[in-house]
């Protein structure tokens, strides 16, 4: 299987401009206000951080703080998983529908689509306690699955495992390295200029606590952004690639 990198970004463009007018209001919602609220709650921590270079002492770190704030983390994860998929219906399901037509088929089809998240979820973190690449394997072998289910819930979720996996035979580290230099450098962006704009309102302010609220909000509009960006690449990635047959 052929994957143009021009063409993939070439439909992801196309995409964005098609349907920009619903995606902002519903990344807005379950995106952004779900990533601000993540870190908000993780801000009064940052200075408690340990070395990243000490894993086991992170591990803990994460364990606790996961543990002190289970029902608002998990309230997050759920806004996301739930945005995530009625972008994903918008994109391959939309057929014209209005922007409350797609959130009642997303809320109505949504826990197979939870549990298709667990799952790859699951098998990713499987992966990732072996050894590094197996995980990493997974994870590429299996982002296309969530775009299959979106447009063929009918068919089911081994259905869409097996579209998801045969869809990035052959271009799996493609599309690995590609989400991989996203996240990397709209991550970079995302510090850059969350600290230009904290530091250009501190100056004028005098400091106080409005420009660091500030920065948490350009921080999360930018994280926001990258995630929606994410997306409309998977959505692009899922019409690119043709079934095939076998695994």
């Amino acid at each position: 299987m052929t994957l143009r990198l021009a063409d993939l970004l070439a439909d992801a463009k196309a995409l964005w401009q098609r349907e920009r007018t619903l995606v902002l209001p519903v990344a807005g919602m379950f995106f952004l206000v779900p990533l601000l609220g993540v870190v908000l709650l993780m801000a009064p921590h940052v200075a408690q951080l340990p070395d990243f270079a000490d894993q086991a002492a992170l591990g803990a770190f994460y364990n606790q703080f996961v543990q002190a704030n289970l029902v608002p983390l998990a309230l997050a994860y759920f806004g996301f998983d739930f945005g995530l998929f009625a972008l994903l219906s918008l994109f391959l399901q939309g057929n014209g529908r209005t922007l409350g037509q797609v959130l009642a088929l997303a809320l109505r089809r949504l826990f197979p689509f939870l549990v298709l998240e667990l799952v790859v979820s699951l098998a990713v973190q499987l992966g990732l306690s072996l050894f590094l690449a197996p995980g990493v394997f997974l994870f590429a072998r299996t982002w296309l699955a969530a775009p299959a289910y979106a447009a063929r819930p009918e068919a089911g979720l081994i259905d869409a495992f097996r579209q998801g996996w045969v869809r990035s035979s052959g271009v799996t580290w493609l599309l690995l390295l590609l989400i991989a230099a996203m996240v990397f450098v709209l991550g970079i962006v995302a510090i850059g200029v969350s600290s230009i704009v904290t530091g250009l309102i501190a100056g004028a302010a005098g400091g106080g606590v409005v420009p660091e609220l500030v920065g948490y909000l350009v921080l999360s509009i930018v994280g926001a952004l990258i995630w929606t960006a994410l997306v409309v690449l998977r959505v692009a990635a899922y019409r690119a690639t043709g079934p095939r047959q076998g695994i």
